[in-house]
């Protein structure tokens, strides 16, 4: 489609024109406009092939102007739209990001009487079935010297979850000004009008379903043991025939490349026919899942020989690259049989732990023993108080000073620490911050539930989303000081977390149903390999997160965070930590990830006779204490004034010496008055 709307009068020559348009008929073919994760795969320029022949190109050519002569005025104004296509059509089936990089527009407007102007823009950025539109305000130009593009960098795309674009999706860019005053509008091409799309992820769909076969009437021939690579499109159903000897174990490995998770397949449980035409028996399955692919191994023992069919199908709008091959075998025991699954699944704790553990303190909560023994000692005190006293300076220089210092440091100080150690009323506890993320996971695990919800859930931080707040009690055994005079500390119930236990437990609350033969339903496997990792890198940031500026005096400590929208890690296909605490700057935030993030994570489950899982990962070896950020909301439970415990032993030594000196001057008065009346029977 080209410019609209408009009334051109060409300036160049035929000649220029045929040697321009044989330079891009040469030229396309080698430099494909097509939006991918290659480099500049995302960089497009608007270039004209002449005037009335515009698009997006992967590299700047043609036209260096176009430009045309107006003659509007406020009572009749004249509408300009441009529009460019890119050329050719998108090929590759790409994911876009959420952001558009960059945009530059050179576009003039030369007024007859006003002078140079930027007129007032409309832009349109249409990717397949999402529009996104930006608005820029008219704006004066001194001089020719002092014009600027027209400029955007980092500006959130509306995709309304749409971030998948497929072969031949609309990629258009819409240029549309109102003129009101007479002149002349130039749009400068050739490299000075471009937009850039950092694609994250793309894939070409008929170079990868090289290997597919027709359909469960046609299935292609193959021979059972050799490795077969494809890709499954949308609801495409790819089946195989081969021959099946005499073997005890039949083992069919099938490895899913990872892609977005968007375009994930359901990885259902694939068909195996046997000669007979009946369907095999279930068999016992072994999912094992990491960063780059996830691997399936189904195990049969004792098939009858023949000929079998293999066949498993996809789910419209979804593509997923795979591997498959098939091995024949003796009973035996390998490395996917459940024997290599030890039947616990711990929190690998300590991973990221970083003070030094040799120099770390002990906590405990506040105890009711010192405010018991304050509170009868000051009784004491007061009592004694209450006796007639001639002495103002022990009264008002010890005993009352004594008695405040007591009273604020032995009692109301405790008593402060106590209720500040109580369960908030919005707060929740470690368990419940387990339960409420597995069952957010379980709820956007099930089918129908729309792809971009289950990647922002699955993708944030603790689960919390942008503009939740995450309000937390934590009882702490023990802080160990870090090498910048901090202290980190270390939450006990880590030291004890099984993930398989917590998984399946909310497996059993959620009532799912398994098939006949005791398996679990394919939804329910997926959402136990994606809550073994999302889990597993929820508590390694809460872990690296535990950090206060001073030494702790309670091991009480409440969390409070205000969570905020922030770029993601990991992989494309399961996104992490994609919220931030918003004390936490978007720098220090990118570095803490790119340190913390584990250099190989791997959840395997074992779906057979007893479900087990398996979690295993490498940590990363980068991670130290200049990666933590300098500010992290967390309190230390603690009582109305410093320390309390000293300030009471002062007071206590006041009234000590407040009542030494009143028994002794009491003392001291009974012996003066016993030599003034001596021999006077009523002082005895």
């Amino acid at each position: 489609m080209g410019c609209s709307r408009l009334d051109f009068q060409s300036s160049k020559a035929t000649v220029l024109l045929l040697l321009s348009t044989l330079f891009l008929a040469v030229s396309t073919p080698l430099v494909q406009a097509n939006l991918n994760q290659s480099q500049d795969g995302g960089q497009m320029y608007l270039s004209c092939l002449q005037d009335n022949q515009c698009f997006l190109m992967a590299v700047a050519s043609g036209e260096e102007v176009i430009s045309n002569n107006v003659f509007a005025s406020p009572a009749q104004t004249e509408t300009v739209t441009l529009e460019f296509d890119m050329d050719p059509q998108q090929l590759e089936l790409a994911l876009l990001p959420n952001q558009l990089s960059s945009m530059e527009l050179d576009l003039r407007f030369t007024g007859e009487f006003s002078g140079y102007n930027k007129p007032e823009l409309e832009v349109s950025l249409i990717l397949g079935s999402t529009v996104t539109t930006w608005n820029f305000e008219s704006d004066f130009v001194p001089s020719v010297s002092a014009t600027s593009p027209y400029t955007l960098e980092d500006e959130n795309l509306n995709l309304n979850g749409e971030r998948v674009l497929w072969p031949g999706d609309t990629v258009r860019l819409r240029m549309t000004f109102v003129l009101d005053r007479p002149g002349t509008w130039e749009l400068h091409l050739r490299g000075s009008s471009s937009l850039l799309l950092d694609i994250p992820w793309s894939e070409d769909i008929e170079e990868r379903n090289s290997d597919e076969p027709s359909s469960d009437y046609e299935p292609r021939q193959t021979e059972f043991e050799t490795v077969h690579y494809g890709a499954l499109v949308e609801n495409d159903r790819d089946c195989w025939t081969f021959e099946i000897v005499q073997h005890e174990v039949l083992n069919i490995y099938l490895e899913w490349e990872s892609v977005p998770i968007e375009l994930q397949q359901s990885h259902g449980l694939p068909d195996l026919i046997q000669p007979t035409g009946r369907l095999s028996p279930a068999p016992d399955v072994v999912v094992k899942e990491d960063d780059d692919s996830t691997r399936t191994t189904y195990r049969w023992r004792a098939l009858p020989v023949g000929e079998y069919i293999f066949c498993f199908g996809g789910t419209a709008g979804k593509f997923q690259p795979y591997t498959w091959t098939g091995q024949l075998a003796f009973e035996g025991v390998g490395p996917v049989t459940p024997d290599d699954f030890d039947g616990k699944a711990f929190y690998p704790a300590g991973s990221a732990v970083v003070g030094d553990e040799d120099a770390g303190i002990s906590l405990s909560p506040q105890k009711f023993g010192f405010l018991t023994i304050s509170f009868f000692i000051l009784v004491g005190f007061l009592f004694d108080g209450l006796r007639n006293s001639t002495s103002v300076v022990l009264r008002f220089g010890a005993f009352t000073p004594g008695v405040l210092l007591l009273l604020f440091g032995g009692i109301v100080h405790p008593l402060w620490a106590i209720a500040d150690e109580v369960q908030g009323e919005d707060e929740i506890l470690f368990d419940e911050l387990i339960e409420m993320r597995l069952q957010q996971l379980w709820d956007v695990s099930f089918p129908g539930v729309p792809e971009q919800v289950l990647v922002t859930h699955t993708g944030s931080t603790w689960g919390m989303l942008d503009g939740d707040r995450l309000q937390l009690r934590l009882e702490i055994e023990q802080a160990l000081p870090l090498p910048d005079g901090r202290w980190q500390l270390v939450v006990p119930e880590l030291q004890e977390l099984r993930l398989d236990q917590a998984i399946f437990s909310q497996v059993a609350r959620g009532g799912i149903e398994s098939y006949d033969d005791g398996m679990l339903e394919q939804q329910t496997v997926r959402f136990v390999l994606l809550a073994g990792r999302s889990l597993l890198l929820d508590m390694l940031m809460l872990e690296a997160m535990m950090v206060v500026e001073q030494p702790p005096t309670s091991s009480i400590f409440h969390v409070d965070f205000d969570m905020v929208e922030t770029s993601p890690t990991g992989s494309v296909s399961v996104p992490a930590w994609g919220t931030r605490p918003a004390s936490v700057s978007e720098t220090e935030w990118t570095m803490l990830q790119g340190a913390l993030f584990p250099e190989r994570i791997s959840v395997s489950l074992c779906d057979c006779e007893l479900d087990l899982l398996d979690v295993r990962f490498i940590a990363s070896s980068g991670f130290d204490t200049g990666d933590m950020p300098q500010k992290i909301n967390i309190e230390n439970a603690s009582g109305i004034v410093p320390y309390a415990a000293p300030l009471s032993i002062v007071g206590l030594v006041l009234c000590s010496v407040s009542s030494r000196g009143e028994f002794l001057r009491r003392k001291k008065a009974k012996q003066l008055a016993r030599r003034m009346f001596q021999g006077q029977t009523k002082w005895e």
